[in-house]
């Protein structure tokens, strides 16, 4: 039996790791996490960095969030 696609995340202030599933995004392909999913763990949340970088937020046609 395989794990589910999932990511981790953990806040500045803490070492805590919280792992979230991932979920299919039908129109891209992805596999992506939604913002509020995110925010459900970490209720101070303000933005995802990965390397020093901001993680962009998945968009519509018009790029929209």
């Amino acid at each position: 039996m395989s794990a589910l696609p999932s990511q981790t995340f953990r806040s500045q202030s803490s070492s805590k790791v919280v792992v979230l599933p991932t979920r299919h995004d039908p129109k891209s392909g992805q596999r992506v996490i939604r913002w509020k999913d995110i925010q459900q763990c970490f209720k101070d949340a303000q933005y995802v960095t990965h390397n020093g970088l901001v993680v962009m937020f998945l968009t519509d046609d018009d790029l929209e969030e």
